[in-house]
């Protein structure tokens, strides 16, 4: 965080100052998540649609902060895994939407700023802080029933960890690039991890509670849904202390366009021809 601090504060003292001019943008791609129910080679099974809007301020022509406003959907399922991973037999699911919102710092590469030399595309990276909404849920008996609630692995038991909360923090960082249509269009390309601090996106993370321990902590519905690995004659396998997920941190990621545009004056572009002497 410190050397992005300094890179900006670089930048900023060799930057034209009179690039200053905000836009304002749509956002379209896909969301992904990596954690217990998507393991890394089958990340992108769990590709969803995703939608957003962003406020940008440029200071200089490489310094701008930006202000994202991301909804998306992420998921997993242990059916796309390899049947002698163990985790077919697992058997759990997930499916989420995620609202995000962030505050971001961004770095072109090279100057945007079509003032003097007229600079139609840049490169660019990005750091920032995001507060997001999560609510994983599954299907059973076809219907949604959503799992934070319910405690599927003893959350707000005695003994266990109270409920996770679905409101958390994240530190989105990626790349881009950045193209000048017109005197007011851009066009931007961005794909952006984000680290968070739960590992609970999917509702998976610890061991399996017991079976008759978690229906009298916290009811039939946490029962069945915490463990949905079952024997030939459809009754549920004990595996109380066995783990259910691992401990790592989820991420998830956004990969998209926007279009923007610019409130910048006209002079950002104006013609630089001199005109002939007579």
């Amino acid at each position: 965080m410190r050397f992005f601090i300094l890179l900006c504060s670089f930048f900023s003292f060799h930057s034209y100052t009179t690039a200053q001019y905000s836009e304002v943008g749509l956002l379209i791609g896909m969301t992904n998540y990596l954690g217990d129910l998507v393991p890394p080679e089958e990340y992108f099974l769990g590709t969803n649609l995703g939608l957003g809007a962003t406020y940008q301020y440029n200071i200089t022509d490489r310094i701008s902060v930006r202000g994202n406003c991301i909804w998306g959907q992420i998921s997993g399922s242990d059916h796309n895994s390899s049947y002698n991973s163990g985790r077919r037999q697992r058997n759990l699911d997930f499916h989420s939407h995620i609202l995000e919102f962030s505050a971001l710092a961004q770095i072109n590469i090279l100057r945007f700023h079509p003032q003097r030399k007229f600079k139609p595309i840049t490169p660019f990276i990005f750091l920032g802080i995001g507060l997001f909404h999560f609510n994983p849920s599954t299907i059973y008996k076809n219907e949604r029933v959503f799992l934070q609630p319910l405690g599927t692995e003893g959350q707000g038991m005695d003994g266990y960890p109270p409920k996770y909360n679905i409101w958390e923090i994240s530190i989105p960082a990626g790349i881009g690039i950045k193209f000048s249509l017109t005197k007011h269009i851009n066009l931007s390309l961005e794909f952006g991890l984000r680290k968070t601090f739960t590992d609970y996106l999917d509702d998976v993370s610890g061991d399996y509670v017991g079976l008759t321990e978690l229906w009298a902590g916290n009811g039939l519905m946490a029962k069945n849904l915490s463990n949905r690995t079952y024997d030939e004659h459809g009754n549920q396998i004990e595996l109380k202390g066995t783990p259910r997920g691992y401990s790592a941190k989820d991420w998830y990621a956004f990969f998209g366009i926007s279009v923007s545009y610019s409130f910048q004056k006209n002079v950002y572009f104006k013609n630089t021809k001199r005109k002939r002497k007579k």
